[in-house]
């Protein structure tokens, strides 16, 4: 499984400025709403929201993977955003986070967005690629390392 199979390149927001975790997810369900991947900020807003609130996502070292099950999208979807500055998300005791990866699955494809997480984490553990994505100058040039990155591991 790669993350190309379900990465748009209007999924990619370079230097995003926000101060906080709400900011940042409005952000997030703005994005989504403003491409027409979904007709309502508000439930991407409320579905991260809650998933954060539960348990934190973050992975340590500056990168998070907020997630939620959607109704009504026809695939999985993932967002990459790196941020102009860190910001705190999730625990208190997290390490601000500076890189997201935001993906939202369809009820009933559970086992799909399990194997896209554990992706998104085995790529997490290599710090020089995920220097790499924080590196990039612009979202032309964050998309295609992502590729880069993701077409380095099996």
């Amino acid at each position: 499984m790669r993350l190309s199979d379900y990465l748009f390149d209007d999924l990619i927001l370079h230097g995003l400025e926000a101060h906080d975790a709400a900011g940042a997810m409005e952000a997030f369900g703005a994005l989504f709403e403003e491409t027409g991947h979904l007709p309502s900020r508000m439930e991407v807003v409320r579905a991260l929201t809650a998933r954060e609130e539960s348990h934190t996502t973050c992975l340590g070292h500056g990168v998070a993977v907020p997630h939620a099950t959607i109704p009504g999208l026809p695939k999985p979807l993932l967002l990459v955003v790196t941020t102009g500055t860190p910001i705190t998300f999730g625990a208190p005791e997290s390490d601000p986070v500076d890189l997201f990866f935001v993906l939202l699955s369809p009820p009933g494809r559970e086992g799909e967005h399990i194997k896209l997480l554990a992706r998104i984490c085995r790529l997490a553990q290599y710090p020089d690629d995920m220097d790499e994505l924080r590196g990039a100058s612009n979202g032309e040039s964050l998309f295609e390392a992502i590729l880069r990155v993701d077409s380095h591991h099996v």
